[in-house]
């Protein structure tokens, strides 16, 4: 337990330090951050229905409660609604709740006073160190109960105390917490106080699973694909089509991030292909693939095709694969245009067609 603290509170110590050179030298809005709200990719109307909620809620101060199967994106919303905020010049530290036990977390949050306790030295915690900013409290059902009476206070008065100190510090932290189950079966099982659900939940916003918007399944593969070909030097142009069969009528219980994984897998076994066949699949990940599914002939496929229009879907899906390709290489119009396969010209006409920043 002392090497553990020993390291927390160095990890607490060099994000101080960070965040101090940052703050000197980096005029952008991504600090500790990667994602902006134009990394969120897809079509389907739940996903979109949490983007716009996830607009409206970053321009309040309101604090933001994320729900969502693990692999669903929540930290992806909490950093795009952080940097879509007025806040987004200011800190965003992130802490995974279930990573770290009670007395160490208590730490990490509100820091330690010296002679709090043996060893204690004078800290600030992580809700010192985002003042300004936006703290991410990862899995806070994971959080024991006493401690989320201890949040319950910071979040009512607005002002945090040290482990083993008196006086209390005023500090202005917005929070962003996430939970991979609905809020009602975390209180029905006591692993979330009601009274902190309420403070917590002044905006609540639920991330749809990936089977619920398999319409998007085909632009995360094209997105994923071309992340992988910029890292690995490879010209990988797409999968097969019994892939993409057996993708469609998979459940995908990991969401997105069991999808990425399986492409980044599979891209790690291609050789002289450039489509990605069964056999390249992650061994593991194919054992689960439903092949007779795979087999089906393509109106089979479980399929939403009630908004279905062709012009609009290939239009949206060209303009996101802009997105994402642009994003990847930071906005090199010759390298976005040879990942794409166009000339400078063609892309430059394809980004003022979609009117693209």
């Amino acid at each position: 337990m002392s090497a553990f603290m020993s390291l927390a509170e160095q990890v607490v110590d060099l994000q101080g330090n960070l965040h101090g050179r940052r703050k000197k030298t980096d005029t952008s809005h991504h600090l500790n951050t990667r994602y902006t709200i134009q990394n969120i990719l897809g079509q389907g109307e739940m996903l979109q229905n949490a983007v716009r909620y996830a607009r409206q809620a970053a321009h309040t101060a309101s604090n933001v409660l994320l729900y969502g199967e693990t692999g669903t994106g929540k930290e992806l919303f909490a950093q795009s609604i952080h940097n879509l905020s007025p806040r987004k010049d200011k800190p965003f530290v992130a802490i995974n709740c279930a990573a770290l036990p009670g007395q160490l977390l208590e730490g990490l949050l509100f820091g330690t006073a010296k002679g709090g306790f043996t060893g204690a030295i004078d800290r600030p915690g992580l809700f010192e160190q985002a003042n300004g900013g936006t703290v991410l409290l990862d899995e806070i059902n994971s959080m024991e109960l006493d401690l989320q009476a201890k949040l319950l206070r910071v979040i009512q008065e607005n002002s945090v105390r040290r482990l083993g100190a008196s006086n209390e510090i005023k500090i202005d932290v917005r929070i962003i917490a996430t939970m991979n189950t609905t809020p009602a079966t975390a209180i029905a099982q006591k692993k979330l106080r009601e009274d902190l659900f309420y403070r917590l939940s002044v905006v609540t916003i639920h991330i749809p699973p990936l089977r619920d918007h398999k319409e998007d399944i085909d632009l995360y593969i094209a997105a994923f694909i071309n992340r992988y070909n910029s890292e690995m030097e490879l010209n990988v142009g797409g999968v097969d089509v019994e892939v993409r069969r057996a993708f469609h009528a998979y459940s995908w219980p990991g969401n997105v991030r069991e999808l990425q994984h399986a492409i980044e897998g599979a891209m790690n076994l291609m050789t002289d292909r450039t489509v990605i066949s069964f056999e390249q699949l992650p061994m593991l990940f194919r054992d689960k693939l439903p092949r007779m599914a795979a087999n089906m002939p393509i109106e089979n496929v479980n399929l939403d095709t009630r908004n279905w229009n062709l012009n609009n879907n290939l239009n949206n899906l060209e303009r996101n694969m802009i997105i994402a390709v642009l994003q990847q290489t930071k906005g090199n119009i010759s390298e976005s245009a040879r990942i794409l396969k166009l000339t400078r010209q063609a892309l430059q006409h394809k980004i003022k067609k979609h009117k693209l920043k």
